[in-house]
Formats: structure tokens, C-alpha cells, sequence
């Protein structure tokens, strides 16, 4: 479109376009008949065009889509291509997208937007009047006029610069003279502050030297007493001009004018001593002081500046705490406990007398050795390893209040010890040293070990028992069964249908009691344990009891496959299985089981959940051993007996979860026995 058409394009009678804001057209309709309207168009054109050309900045035309319908000849200059047609964002600043400062949204409604704005395309700042231009038909398009305010906004900018300039060198120059002036009434506040401090200076002196609770005193070479401090007549007893007749040295239990002359001499000599006095009061009590004395100069005569400090009670004290430190040292030593301090790593700082002939160390050789490796071992008899118990022991005392744990003796023989530890804190609550009191339990352990291999024994036996008594039921009791059944069927299989009847149903009690002879025997000893193994074992069962309990259970094992278990953990764990479903069948009211069975080492773990009714765990115990129940019991015995831990939470209506951890053993396990010693 040439620069005449889009003139055309744009010059429309007045009447029909409405311009808010920079530019308005007054032009007045001729009367009807007098001029042609191709006439009017063509005047109104060229006023138009006059006033674009005679416009000294930029004028472009847009619609609401942003596209460009019209730039005058300056614009399409400074643009340097005609971009009608073209998206205004595009052809004005080189943008993709809408200018984020776009006010088309409120020209579009009719308002005219003044603003300013650095274009990212040649980063000069314009002047910017945006109004709306109303159509005919009721579309509205956007006038915009451009000018090029560059030169005076860097005008500005730098009248802005020397404005600043100029107040920055007031300011300076106004500061200078502030400090200048501030200089000069300062130096008379200093002079009036010197004089008055010095006056300040003496009064606060005099004020220190009465009333000092220590007692001062300065004393000439020859051991006249000077000056003296209220402190000073209080401590000695005497009035003040009693004092004044007295020499420095009468004052001492036992100092004379020749040593005090040589103490004398060495502070003139710049020697600052301190030491302890005894003082001979009026009264004829003798104290103790802390002294401190050291050379001062007063109107050119040397002088013996002494301060004197009653440290009485405090002598008796200390003297009362060494008779204290003595019982306590002679209780320590001659007790039966085995008492032992160390810090937090370790170290022994202390070891009484018992403990030194409990495990027979002299003292210069166990202060400062590591209980570790010294009294405790690196590993128990059972194999266990102690370092990394002992690191979480020592870091966190606060944790092992008390411990049973395995000790040795110089001669490597093992005895276990019950220990009560505490930590020692300082003022800011950080670990200094830890003490254990300790006693020897290795007859108990002992004890207590042999009630273990009794019970072990007697389940055992109890298992052996019921081996026998299955085979007696399924190789004997089941068999002769069976034939009693076979041979009943067979002798009346040629007698009447009635007679054949009632063998028939004779036949099938004795198949019932069979499978009851059978289901005994099998409860008493599981046949597959040995063939099939413990998973595959407890899978069938699981298998059995759901189909006869109608409860589903969901069974599962993971590593238990590949262990080579010793035969008692293996009917232990069938057993703690057996007596978990059987509870939840005679009281749980469930229909949905859980059991998992990990072999995760050091442990073998059993996880049994249940959604069943639930129950208050402490109060079924304690009801339980009121009934003699021992269904729950017998499985917390059994966990005892594997040396395990078994855990139970349950709540009314919320199910039951059991977890046991039992430590593996496997037969071909250089360790038969783990100890769990904290």
C-alpha cells in the first residue's frame, strides 16, 4: 500500500471517526448542494496528510489484533521497512511476543494512555500517546504517536547527576565544617572532663580503698605502717590509732624485722609476691590471710602496697574436705564393688582396691589403659563384637543406666558383671568422666544358664515325647483303624441293603476318628519338617488351617530356605506359628492373617498380623496367668528359651501385631549361643 492509499485508507469524513486525547479533526460538513462529497474526502485527505507530515515524531495506526494499518514516512524511515500488515510489537521494538508494557487493553476501552518507554530495540527512550479511534461499523483501531525523548531524558539524567553532584559537595563541605566546629567545642567538653574526672578519679579511689573488704596496707622500709584501709583495723582487731604506733611485721605470728627487712628489699627490687600469713589479732586469735604485695612509689618514697585477704574459713574448709576425700577415698577402697571412672573415651582414671583384686591389675598399670580390651573384651565368649556396643556405650551413657555385660581378668578368665553407670557432667552439662559400680554375677549368669539348658532339655524331651506318641498314633492306632474300617466293609458286603447301611455309616465314624488319629499326629510332630523343611512345612500347614478355619492366610519366607537351622530353633519357630494361629482362632474372631518369615541376619524375624478383634495386651496377660492360660505365655517361654524377643501390640478392634526377632544359629556356626548383653 503506497503512502496514498494508506491516506485514503485512513482520511474518513469527520463525522464518522471519534478521536479522544492528542488529535481531533474539527472539520465541518458543507451544506448539501453546494460541494461534492469526492470534493470534501479529498480536502479532509489532504488536511490529514498535512498534519501526519508536519507531525515531527512517529504515527502508526493498529488494530485490536495488533496488527499495523498504518506508520507514516518517518516511522517506516526509522523502522526501515514498511510493516503494515505486520504485528505492531514486531515492527516497533523487534519483539516476539506483546510488549509487557502493551496498554492496549485500556485504549481499547476508550482511553487515551500518555507514558514514556526504552525501547529494546535501539534503547532510546520515546514519548508515547495512545488513543482510540471509533469506526463506523463499531470496530475500534489505536492511533499512536512516538516521540523521541532520548536526548532529553540523558539531559535530564545528567542535570540529575549534577544536581546530586552539587548536594553531595554541599553536604561535604557543610559536614567539614560540622567536624570542624565539633572539634573545637569537643576540646573544651575534654578539658572540663579531664579536670572532672580527675576529681571523680580521687573520690573513687578513696571510695575503693575504704571500702574495700580487703584490708590494705602501705608500709615504709622500716616497717611503719602508713596508710591503712577501715578492712584493715577490722581484720587485725586494732583501733585506728592503735595501728598507726605499729610496725607491718608485729602484725605477723611469725615474721621479725630482719626477714621483713628482706622481703622488703625484694619489693623495691620490682618482685610482686603472694603468698599465705598467718595474722596475730588484739584479741590473741590467730587467722589466715591471703597476701599480695608489690612496690609503690608515694611522693618519692618507696612504699610496700599489701593487701590482705581473711581466708580463714576457708582453710577450714579445704581442711574439712581432706578429711572428707579421706573417708570417701578409705569407703571407695575397702567396699565389695568393683568402682571404676574414665572419660569419654575410655581411658580408666580411676580403679579402687576391690576392682584392682577382682581382676587382678595393679594400679600403675590399669590408669590410663581403655576398658576396652583391658577389663571388657573385644568379643564375648559367645562371639559377640563389643567395639561397637562399647562406641554407642561411651558416646551416649545417658542410654545404659544399667548393663549386664562379660568382663575379663588379667588372666583371661571371663566373669559378668552388673554395672550401674553414671555420667559425670561439668558446669556446661558436657561429659567428663563416666563411673560404673559394678558387681560380680557370674554365679547368677551361671545360675540362671543352667535353668536355661534344664528348660532347653525339657522341651527337648517334651518334643521327643511327642514324636513317640505320633508314631504311636500314625504307625499303630491309625493303621489298625484303617484295617478295623477295611475289614468291617469287607465282611458285610454281601448283606442286605439295610444291614450294608449301617456298616456304612459305622465306616465312616471310624474314617473320622482316623483323620483325628492322624490330625493328632500330626500336631504332635510335623512329618515334612524333615523331608520338606521348615518353610515348605509351614506353608502346607497354613494351607491346612485355612482351609479348615476358613481364615485366609497370606504366608511368605525369604532367605530361611538357604540357613542350615539347628532342629530346635526349627520346631520352636513351627511351634510360636502354631500357637499364634491357634489363638487367633479360639479368640480373635479374624478372617485375614499376615505371617512373614525373614531370615535377616543377626536375626530370624516372624511377623504376624491379624485383623482381627484385638485386645488389651497387659491386662490378658495378667488374666491369663489368674486362668492358667498359657497360650500367650508359652510363646514368650519359648522366645526366652531362643534367647530372642518377642513383641505383642494389640488394641481392641484394631488387630493384633506379634513381631519376634530370634538370633540365628545355624549348625554350621563356629558360635552355638548368642548373649544379649546391654
Amino acid at each position: 500500500m503506497n503512502k496514498r492509499s494508506r491516506l485514503k485508507h485512513l482520511a474518513l469524513p469527520a463525522k464518522e471517526y471519534q478521536f479522544n486525547g492528542a488529535l481531533r479533526f474539527a472539520l465541518e460538513t458543507p451544506a448539501a448542494g453546494h460541494r461534492p462529497p469526492q470534493d470534501v474526502l479529498r480536502e479532509r485527505d489532504l488536511q490529514l496528510s498535512a498534519i501526519i507530515q508536519a507531525f515531527d515524531g512517529f504515527v502508526y495506526v493498529c488494530a485490536k489484533d495488533y496488527r499495523v494499518e498504518f506508520m507514516n514516512e518517518r516511522l517506516i524511515q526509522r523502522t526501515g521497512f514498511d510493516g503494515t500488515g505486520q504485528l505492531c510489537h514486531k515492527v516497533l521494538h523487534n519483539l516476539d511476543k506483546v510488549c509487557p508494557w502493551c496498554c492496549n487493553d485500556r485504549v481499547f476501552r476508550g482511553e487515551t494512555v500518555r507514558w514514556e518507554v526504552k525501547s529494546p530495540k535501539d534503547q532510546r527512550w520515546y514519548y508515547v500517546i495512545d488513543t482510540p479511534i471509533f469506526h463506523p461499523g463499531g470496530t475500534i483501531s489505536k492511533f499512536g504517536m512516538i516521540i523521541d525523548i532520548h536526548q532529553r531524558k540523558e539531559a535530564e539524567q545528567e542535570l540529575e547527576r549534577h544536581r546530586r553532584n552539587l548536594e553531595e559537595l554541599v553536604r561535604s563541605r557543610t559536614r567539614d565544617l560540622t567536624l570542624i566546629n565539633e572539634h573545637l567545642i569537643n576540646e573544651i567538653e575534654d578539658r572540663k572532663k579531664i579536670e572532672k574526672t580527675l576529681r571523680e578519679s580521687q573520690e573513687r579511689h578513696r571510695i575503693i580503698f575504704e571500702g574495700s573488704r580487703d584490708a590494705i596496707f602501705i608500709s615504709g622500709a622500716d616497717g611503719a605502717i602508713l596508710i591503712f584501709n577501715r578492712s584493715a583495723s577490722q581484720l587485725t582487731g586494732y583501733r585506728p590509732d592503735e595501728l598507726r604506733k605499729l610496725k607491718i611485721f608485729d602484725l605477723y605470728a611469725k615474721v621479725d624485722p630482719e626477714r621483713y627487712s628482706d622481703f622488703f628489699k625484694r619489693i623495691w627490687a620490682g618482685q610482686s609476691i603472694s603468698g599465705e600469713a598467718k595474722i596475730a589479732r588484739k584479741d590473741g586469735r590467730t587467722i589466715y590471710t591471703e597476701l599480695s604485695s608489690r612496690k609503690i612509689v608515694i611522693a618519692g618514697k618507696a612504699c610496700a602496697h599489701t593487701i590482705a585477704r581473711d581466708v580463714t574459713a576457708r582453710k577450714k574448709s579445704e581442711a574439712a574436705l581432706r578429711r572428707s576425700e579421706a573417708k570417701y577415698r578409705e569407703l571407695v577402697q575397702n567396699t565389695n564393688s568393683i568402682i571404676v571412672r574414665y572419660d569419654p573415651l575410655g581411658h580408666i582414671t580411676f580403679f579402687n582396691e576391690y576392682a584392682r583384686k577382682f581382676f587382678g591389675f595393679p594400679e600403675q598399670e590399669i590408669i590410663g589403659l581403655n576398658i576396652l580390651g583391658s577389663i571388657i573384651p573385644w568379643r564375648s565368649s559367645s562371639g559377640r563384637d563389643y567395639r561397637s556396643l562399647m562406641m554407642d556405650f561411651l558416646k551416649h551413657p545417658e542410654r545404659y543406666p544399667t548393663n549386664e555385660i562379660e568382663n575379663v581378668r588379667r588372666d583371661g578368665s571371663r566373669a559378668w558383671i552388673a554395672w550401674n553407670n553414671k555420667p559425670i557432667l561439668d558446669k556446661t552439662d558436657r561429659i567428663v568422666e563416666i563411673l560404673s559400680v559394678g558387681v560380680d554375677v557370674t554365679k547368677r549368669k551361671q545360675a540362671q544358664e543352667q535353668v536355661h539348658i534344664l528348660t532347653h532339655q525339657l522341651i527337648k524331651a517334651q518334643e521327643n515325647e511327642r514324636l513317640k506318641i505320633s508314631r504311636d498314633l500314625h504307625d499303630h492306632i491309625a493303621q489298625d483303624l484303617s484295617t478295623l474300617k477295611i475289614s468291617l466293609e469287607t465282611l458285610f458286603k454281601d448283606q442286605p441293603a439295610e444291614i450294608r447301611k449301617k456298616v456304612s455309616q459305622l465306616s465312616d465314624i471310624l474314617q473320622r476318628s482316623i483323620a483325628s488319629v492322624r490330625d493328632m499326629a500330626y500336631d504332635l510332630r510335623p512329618p515334612g519338617l524333615d523331608q520338606l523343611g521348615l518353610v515348605k512345612t509351614l506353608y502346607l500347614y497354613c494351607e491346612d488351617f485355612s482351609k479348615s478355619s476358613g481364615v485366609k492366610i497370606d504366608f511368605a519366607a525369604a532367605g530361611v530356605d538357604e540357613l542350615n537351622l539347628e532342629y530346635e530353633t526349627e520346631i520352636n519357630i513351627y511351634r510360636l506359628i502354631q500357637e499364634a494361629l491357634n489363638n487367633i482362632k479360639r479368640h480373635a474372631d479374624a478372617n485375614r492373617v499376615t505371617i512373614r518369615l525373614v531370615a535377616s541376619s543377626p536375626d530370624i524375624v516372624i511377623r504376624i498380623k491379624d485383623n482381627g478383634r484385638g485386645f488389651d495386651v497387659i491386662g490378658r496377660r495378667k488374666q491369663a496367668l489368674k486362668e492358667k492360660r498359657m497360650g500367650l505365655q508359652s510363646m514368650v517361654e519359648r522366645v526366652r528359651l531362643l534367647e530372642g524377643k518377642i513383641g505383642i501390640q494389640s488394641r481392641p478392634n484394631k488387630g493384633t501385631y506379634i513381631l519376634i526377632e530370634i538370633p540365628l544359629k545355624e549348625r554350621t556356626s563356629g558360635f552355638q549361643k548368642e548373649h544379649s548383653d546391654y
